[in-house]
């Protein structure tokens, strides 16, 4: 719940601020519901996906392509994105399901390389390299509706996922994350749980695409290379997987420290990755891990004292 309200607060203090920084802040929060994509399916259902380019991708494209060649209502575009995405996602764990580990995750990142390749071949339709645009829900409820939309929906998914984790299926979801060959002991019929753990990670992440293009106006083969499944893939990890907020802090270093770094783009590649490197070897479990410990250090310290003072 203190998540959702930061994420709220946050976003409605940047957003009154206007300008640059309030388009930007909607740019943050779409990567927010992706990083949350991969914080429940990777962090938290231990699954080895690193597709989150590709199915967000499809989400997006199904969106424009469905309204600027086939003529489609804009909400239906985005509907059918999230629902091939989840498909995409699910076909892909049972084309994988006999693989393990290593395997799983390597087919998923080769499809991520790949996939620009179709987009280029397919470029009567989807326009390639050079794209396509669109005014989208821009057009519709207008730049600054479509700015609530995502920040309700970045909210949701957030709360549907903290939620979702304390049902039945997220608690078995996570026993078989620490312990698979245990929950298969135990009678836990592992494919169909993790099988819905993919089709609900491609779905909401297909869902996150649709409004990427919408809310970018545009979309290419160059939008959904390699760069930007690894920034995803590294959200949880450097935001933390224990904390709920991970994601949060996670989604701020990738989003921030390449615009705070603009100015000498030159470098941007070695000092970012250098600081990718700096986290998960100065700081194990993340930033949001590692802050919650030191936060109940102190915290226990303080009891201490008073323990002390009342004796």
């Amino acid at each position: 719940m203190l998540t959702l309200i930061a994420i709220f607060i946050l976003s409605f203090l940047f957003i009154r601020g206007g300008g640059y920084y309030k388009w930007f802040t909607g740019y943050v929060l779409l990567y927010l519901i992706q990083g949350y994509v991969a914080w429940f399916l990777f962090s938290k259902c231990g699954q080895p996906f690193y597709g989150y380019a590709v199915t967000m991708a499809v989400g997006a494209f199904t969106s424009i392509v469905s309204a600027e060649v086939y003529g489609w209502p804009l909400w239906g575009g985005i509907l059918l994105g999230a629902i091939l995405s989840s498909l995409l996602a699910a076909t892909l764990f049972v084309a994988t399901s006999r693989a393990r580990g290593f395997y799983v995750g390597m087919v998923s990142f080769l499809l991520v390389i790949l996939f620009p390749s179709l987009i280029e071949a397919l470029g009567d339709i989807t326009g390639g390299r050079s794209g396509m645009s669109f005014r989208g829900l821009t057009g519709l409820i207008g730049f600054d509706g479509l700015l609530w939309l995502v920040l309700g929906v970045a909210g949701v998914v957030a709360g549907a996922f903290f939620w979702l984790l304390r049902t039945k299926v997220g608690r078995i979801l996570t026993i078989i994350a620490e312990n698979d060959d245990l929950a298969k002991a135990v009678g836990i019929n592992t494919f169909k749980y993790k099988l819905l753990a993919y089709a609900i990670s491609g779905f909401v992440s297909g869902i996150g695409g649709g409004l990427y293009v919408n809310y970018i106006g545009s979309i290419s083969s160059i939008d959904i290379g390699i760069i930007t499944t690894i920034y995803i893939t590294f959200i949880p990890i450097v935001g933390g997987s224990k904390v709920a907020f991970g994601p949060v802090i996670g989604t701020l270093f990738i989003r921030l420290v390449p615009e705070a770094l603009a100015g000498i783009e030159r470098y941007l590649s070695i000092i970012f990755g250098a600081a990718f490197v700096f986290v998960m070897l100065g700081l194990p479990g993340g930033i949001g891990d590692n802050l919650m410990t030191y936060v109940r250090r102190i915290i226990d310290r303080l009891r201490m004292r008073r323990t002390g003072e009342t004796k």
